[in-house]
This record gives C-alpha cells, sequence and structure tokens, in this order.
C-alpha cells in the first residue's frame, strides 16, 4: 500500500496554515438560543456509512459526504471506498452529498486553474453516478488551501471547509469552516470537549472523520468511540443538521 500523502510539514507552510483562516474571509454573523452539530465525512469509505451515517439515521440525525470521485471502488489506507450506489442511496436517504477535488489531490499545490478542473471533473463524475443535484459545499482535501483559492471559490460553492478544529461561536468564515476531527487518541477527547462546551457557549460545530472500523487509521475512529461522540453530541441538546441546512438556520438567525 502506498504511504498517504501528507502536506509538507516545513516551517513555512505551517505558518501559512496558520495565518489562512485570517485571510480571504467571507464572514456570517449570528447569534443563536441552541447548539449547532454537523457531522461530516471526508472521501469516504464505506465504514462511514455501515458504522456512521446508519448510527445518526437512529436519531433521525443526517451528514454531509464529501466526495472524491476518483477514490470510488478503491481500497486504500482508509479501507473500502464507496461505490456509486453509495451515494444515490445516502442522497434518497436525505445525507447531503459534498464535494472534494476528483483525485483528493492537495489543492496548494496544483494552483487555481488545476484546482478548478478537478472539481468540475468531480461534478461531473457525481453526475454519471446519478447525483444531478448542485454541489453547494466543498472540502479542502488534507485541509489544504491559501488566501486566492479561497477568494476563488466563494462564487462557486456556499461553504468551504477546512480541518482546523473550533468552534464556531457568533461568526463563521464560510470560505474556510472550523471543522474538529473525531480521531482516536487525544484529538476524541479534543471533540469531546468542544462537544461539553456546546451546553454552556452556544455555537456551530462541525465534525469530521474518515473510517469508522475496529482498527481504524491515524485519520478515523473505531465504532466504540463514534457511539461516544454520538452520545456526547445527543446529551448536549444540540440541532444536529448537515452543512447546507445548517448554512439555512443560521441565515435566519444572522445578526
Amino acid at each position: 500500500m502506498n504511504t498517504p500523502y501528507e502536506p509538507s510539514r516545513a516551517l513555512t507552510a505551517k505558518l501559512a496554515r496558520k495565518i489562512l483562516p485570517y485571510r480571504a474571509r467571507n464572514e456570517i454573523r449570528f447569534h443563536i438560543d441552541r447548539p449547532i452539530v454537523s457531522f461530516t465525512f471526508d472521501d469516504f469509505p464505506r465504514s462511514a456509512i455501515t458504522n456512521g451515517s446508519d448510527l445518526l439515521e437512529t436519531l433521525d440525525w443526517r451528514a454531509t459526504f464529501y466526495v472524491a470521485s476518483g477514490l470510488m471502488g478503491t481500497h486504500n489506507h482508509h479501507g473500502e471506498q464507496f461505490n456509486a450506489h453509495n451515494i444515490t442511496d445516502l442522497r434518497e436517504r436525505g445525507h447531503e452529498i459534498a464535494g472534494h477535488t476528483f483525485s483528493h489531490s492537495d489543492c496548494d499545490q496544483m494552483g487555481i486553474t488545476k484546482t478548478l478542473a478537478e472539481i468540475e471533473r468531480n461534478t461531473s463524475a457525481l453526475e454519471a453516478m446519478g447525483h444531478t443535484l448542485p454541489i453547494e459545499h466543498f472540502a479542502y482535501p488534507f485541509g489544504a488551501a491559501n488566501a486566492c483559492l479561497k477568494q476563488a471559490l466563494q462564487n462557486q460553492f456556499k461553504t468551504v471547509r477546512g480541518i482546523v478544529p473550533g468552534v464556531h461561536r457568533n461568526k463563521a468564515d464560510l470560505n474556510g469552516l472550523y471543522s474538529t476531527p473525531i480521531f482516536s487518541g487525544e484529538k476524541l477527547q479534543h471533540a469531546l470537549a468542544q462537544i461539553e462546551g456546546l451546553k454552556t457557549s452556544h455555537g456551530w460545530l462541525t465534525l469530521f472523520t474518515h473510517d469508522i472500523r475496529e482498527n481504524p487509521s491515524e485519520w478515523g475512529c473505531t465504532p466504540e468511540e463514534f457511539k461516544r461522540i454520538v452520545n456526547a453530541v445527543q446529551a448536549t441538546g444540540a440541532l444536529v443538521l448537515p452543512i447546507g441546512e445548517a448554512l439555512q438556520h443560521l441565515e435566519k438567525h444572522r445578526i
């Protein structure tokens, strides 16, 4: 199996990622009297359905799936990836289909022209799978972006999500939404702490993961860990909505 790609860890790259949330912002300000949580799944492996969205549906909750169409039918470090039937089935069950790049490549390295071409190819592939609804939300693969790309995607998508953990309280950058990982280990405790914090300080928390299985990748969690997250969210009394529906709710509560 090939070594999973990771963005540069050079100091300059780390600094650029640190300041990116403050650049090319498309801000919405809001006031809500009940917390909102959005579950999202990236890429996505089929275990995200069997051990993820299937559980959410028992609570009548729905999620957002960010799809990189080029991964369809493959097997990688996240396990077996989705097939075309999964896309249409999830949509029919009320989940939201959103976009990645087709090949799940680093947008910061590709540049704007190549990234836009990858996005168009991904959308066309989803249409070929039977998903004909507009793709209104996008997530940067690996969370990799830059200010120029944020600006370029602003008119194409209603929201663009990154992987910087955090809770949106009173405001959110629609060009670079925060998202807290549901990963095994210390990061799971961090996610649980952020969920607990919603009880006393309302905000919009988006969560993301990849594979959900007994022996997860570094970027996934076990079924039991995912259940802990779900139980914790349920205890907050949060409104649980896919990204698009959460945005609609916030727009009704603009300030």
